[in-house]
């Protein structure tokens, strides 16, 4: 009975078996309610998160409507109302949440009576009214609603003074002082019929050229503002139904504009609080806590502070905790289940414990017996181990692994880190010597020197050398060794230590090549061209044969920077530079010198000479259509070529005679090879010495204006001139312009020298008009350089100004390729030249591309035949031509003036074939401003010529 009863009693480690499993399960439950607990708070934050910054973004759009809106009056100036309402339709298509968009223009009372009385004129029922359409009071500024697209349910809004609107007149100087957009507080709209409240958005805008530095100087410059009227409410639900955002049934969101989160502030608000939940008893609910915390993000706008509340609604526990309430069941049948196991082994074990003590006591006397042998054994192995453990730990400090090698320098141990970190077989080393593992030692110096000392038997340090792995890579290992002898000083092998460097050495190639190779293309840079050209020069010394050395320079390639950007550009570089290596030989260099110039080394062979192919084959390589950003383009290329070997050219001047014969090729027309000649050199210097005394020539006051009459035929009278630039150098005398005028459009001296004949052009032709000459018209040629000047509208507007000449009295003269690069921006510039009031002529008619599609398209006033024509007048074809362009320019309502008239027979058949004006040695050649004068005080006229 006393035996039944013990057995009976549950075991204390059933016990502890129960409780740490209750403990376990609880501590489970609690921790995956937490991660549960965490996943909807996570989710939660996501989700507002995401609204936020939807919200951010579409506040950022709106903002972006305003600012492109605004940059409409910025690039045009005046604009029309026409095209407000042209360029306002898209936008409000777009986005419906647009109540209007507004031209706000600044008026004082004078002007805001003068607007009321034009508007009246096309509205009779027209009038400007202050806010709650009263009557406009008197005040020293308005602020008139003028432009209103679209006008259809807005009309309380058109001819509004907002100035009378307290809050839109605070954000409206605050806009005006920052220069930046600003928005209006929450507000019933005027033209509004709803309960929606909104706020207008506005950026103002300032006189064109006006400098706005300082707050002073901004307010005198606004003439107006551009602004959105936005339905507050709309933007929001626009916004979210834009990011997919509008049902989520589980948050509360509120959309609040203003300092604070007031209701007077709440702009939008979606989803309702659920309520209570029907719990009667505690358990359903303790089963309905949730996570309540709400959400806010707060961000700045326009001047303006936004605040995104996002509040959870209330959800039962139950299905956002299934993973817990699973844990605890699971856990709970677990711990039963376990104890039961356990208690059932206690049992088990107390019976084969009685038995083990009665065996474990036999055994004792044997044991003692043993106990010291094997204390003083693991004494000896502990001492062996520590032994082992230090010298295996001042290997691993010290390098990767342990070798060893025989009297005959063979390998006979390698401790394992070789073979793992080096990816090496272990079969390939075993027995063999390091040079039969590297036959490439006996060619090579490094080797030989090793293996004489190891012969020596001498210590060596820091051996490098690369071996192939299994994973098919190289890898670099270094080796330091000592000699071993015995006790009686007979050498006996080495043994030494490695370590892997494969990345360091990697390290040192990619900086190796990052030294001598350009980073976009990968082709060698400068300092490893100098290499290569030294290298292919002393080939060329020992063969006898010459060697070429190739400058390219890529045509036109700003114009691609330019249009499409640098990274178009820099796509171009490299897909030139791919073409260039294919189309020249392995043994050859290709190497970018800077920029769009690249360098080519050829070598010749004896069994292959180099020729003219050579450089027709790159040139076909770079003139290939390349597609950038969708388009293809195509690029030319000039090259220059300098022989070494032929002619003594020291090495070192061989890339700069390739330069001057490069630009050689570019003055000939470009897309052509040029071989140099030493007569370039002389040219080039010529070149760098009228440069040089180019860039002086203005301050010093060496350039002067010649002036050639330009004669009506039907009065015969002096009706205008033609400004013709001469330079008059103290050494050089009066240098031709075929000298230095293309010289100035490459260097961009043009632009100066362009701005200077132009002022100096129209002040004297004032001056000749304040003298009582009459209204003289003069013409002005337009550098290409100067036509793509950003501010060249700008620049003649002020020339205008300040000689007070009159704009009829300026006639630009553009050539026909200045049209053909971009006819979008030629037609857009050209619109401006001519809203200033200017004439615009095409010279040189017919010797360009002669496209009659632009004489559509573009302003033009006058047409100027090329004396290329009028020369050959006797010629049938060119009199033909030259009767086929007169008709066609009055068809077109343009004035004709034949250049280089010079005998009176060309004058009678231009006078026959109805040409307007002539110009030439006929009448006159250019005159200096004093002869020109006195030309005119004589009242020289054509008749006096003929007669």
């Amino acid at each position: 009975m006393p035996s039944s009863r013990k057995s009976s009693r549950v075991s204390v480690a059933a016990m502890l078996t129960l409780l740490t499993g209750l403990s376990v399960t609880a501590l489970l439950f609690i921790a995956v309610n937490a991660l549960e607990y965490s996943k909807m708070e996570l989710s939660f934050q996501q989700r507002g998160q995401a609204r936020a910054a939807a919200i951010r973004r579409g506040m950022d759009d709106t903002l972006e409507l305003v600012t492109i809106l605004n940059g409409l009056f910025r690039s045009m100036g005046t604009v029309s109302r026409e095209q407000f309402a042209s360029f306002t339709q898209p936008l409000l298509e777009r986005y419906p949440f647009v109540q209007a968009f507004n031209f706000h223009r600044v008026l004082d009372e004078a002007g805001a009576r003068r607007l009321e009385a034009e508007m009246q004129k096309q509205s009779p029922g027209y009038r400007l009214h202050d806010t709650g359409n009263r009557p406009m009071d008197a005040r020293p500024q308005h602020v008139i609603v003028d432009y209103l697209e679209p006008l259809e349910g807005n009309e309380p809004a058109f001819g509004l003074d907002v100035a009378s609107i307290a809050p839109m007149l605070r954000v409206m100087n605050e806009a005006v002082d920052s220069a930046q957009a600003r928005t209006t507080p929450l507000m019933r709209l005027q033209q509004e019929r709803g309960t929606q409240k909104g706020f207008v958005m506005m950026l103002p805008v300032y006189r064109q050229g006006a400098e706005l530095n300082t707050i002073e100087r901004r307010r005198a410059a606004w003439v107006g503002n551009t602004s959105a009227v936005i339905r507050s409410a709309d933007l929001i639900h626009k916004i979210l139904l834009a990011n997919d955002l509008l049902d989520d049934r589980e948050l509360m969101l509120q959309v609040y504009i203003g300092d604070d989160l007031s209701a007077a502030n709440l702009i939008y608000s979606r989803g309702e609080p659920a309520g209570l939940l029907p719990a009667p008893n505690a358990v359903q609910r303790w089963l309905a806590v949730d996570y309540r915390e709400p959400y806010t993000r707060s961000f700045h706008a326009a001047g303006k502070s936004w605040h995104v509340l996002v509040t959870p609604l209330p959800r039962p526990f139950l299905p956002q905790h299934l993973g817990s309430i699973s844990t605890l069941i699971g856990g709970l049948l677990f711990t039963l289940l376990t104890t039961a196991f356990v208690n059932s082994l206690a049992q088990r074990s107390r019976r084969v414990q009685k038995l083990v003590d009665e065996r474990t006591l036999a055994l004792k006397l044997s044991n003692d017996k043993l106990a010291e042998d094997v204390a003083a054994r693991k004494r000896t192995e502990e001492a062996l181990q520590e032994s082992e453990h230090r010298f295996r730990r001042l290997l691993a400090l010290s390098s990767d692994w342990y070798w060893e090698q025989d009297e005959n320098f063979r390998f006979i141990n390698i401790t394992g880190g070789f073979f793992d970190k080096g990816k090496q077989d272990p079969k390939r080393f075993l027995g063999r010597t390091r040079w039969e593992l590297h036959p490439e030692m006996w060619d090579n110096r490094w080797g030989r020197d090793h293996r004489t000392t190891l012969e020596s038997h001498l210590p060596f340090t820091n051996l490098e050398y690369s071996l192939p792995g299994t994973d098919g890579q190289v890898h670099w290992f270094s080796t330091s060794g000592e000699p071993v002898f015995d006790r009686d000083g007979k050498f006996r092998g080495y043994r030494g230590t490695g370590t892997e460097i494969s990345e360091r050495k990697l390290a040192e190639q990619r900086i190796q090549h990052i030294a001598h190779h350009d980073v976009l293309t990968g082709l060698p840079n400068r300092v490893l061209l100098q290499d290569r050209l030294t290298q292919a020069v002393a080939f060329a010394n020992r063969s006898g044969k010459p060697l070429w050395v190739m400058l390219i320079d890529l045509d036109r390639f700003k114009f691609v920077n330019d249009s499409l950007g640098h990274k178009a550009g820099d796509q171009l570089l490299k897909t030139v530079a791919q073409r260039l290596q294919e189309s020249v030989r392995d043994s050859d260099t290709v190497a970018r010198l800077s920029g769009d110039e690249f360098v080519a080394i050829l070598a010749e062979y004896p069994e292959e000479a180099l020729s003219h192919d050579a450089a027709q084959r790159i040139m076909h390589a770079v003139t290939r259509p390349v597609m950038l950003e969708g388009k293809e383009f195509f690029v030319t290329c000039s090259i220059g070529v300098a022989i070494y070997g032929a002619d003594g050219t020291p090495a070192q001047r061989l890339i700069e005679h390739a330069d001057i014969a490069m630009y050689r090729a570019k003055k000939l027309g470009r897309n052509n090879t040029q071989f140099y000649e030493p007569a370039m050199n002389e040219e080039a210097r010529e070149r760098l010495r009228i440069e040089s005394a180019l860039r002086n020539a203005l301050e010093r006051q060496e350039l002067v204006l010649h002036y050639q009459p330009q004669v009506d035929l039907q009065s015969g009278r002096v009706v205008g001139m033609e400004a013709l630039l001469r330079w008059q150098h103290p050494e050089l005398g009066m240098v031709a312009p075929c000298r230095f005028i293309g010289l100035a459009e490459e260097t961009g001296l043009i632009v100066d020298i362009g701005a200077w004949v132009l002022r100096t052009a129209a002040a004297q032709a004032k001056a000749w008009m304040d003298a009582g000459h009459g209204m003289l018209r003069v013409a002005v040629n337009l550098s290409p350089r100067q036509f793509s000047e950003p501010h060249l509208v700008a620049s003649i507007a002020d020339v205008l100004q300040e000689t007070g000449l009159p704009p009829a009295c300026l006639d630009i003269e553009l050539t026909e390729g200045l049209f053909m690069s971009d006819v979008a921006q030629a037609v857009e510039l050209l619109h401006k030249l001519k809203a200033l009031g200017v004439a615009l002529s095409i010279d040189d008619f017919g010797t360009g591309y002669s496209s009659f599609s632009y004489l559509r398209k573009f302003p033009i006033d006058v047409l100027k035949i090329d004396r290329s024509f009028i020369s050959d007048i006797i010629d049938g074809d060119e009199a033909a031509i030259v009767v086929s362009i007169i008709a066609l320019a009055h068809n077109l309502k343009l004035r004709v003036i034949a250049e280089g008239v010079e005998t009176a027979s060309q004058l009678d058949y231009l006078r026959r074939s109805g040409c307007d004006e002539i110009q030439g040695y006929y009448f006159s050649p250019a005159l200096p401003v004093a002869d020109f004068e006195l030309l005119l005080q004589q009242g020289r006229a054509l008749q006096a010529a003929l007669a």
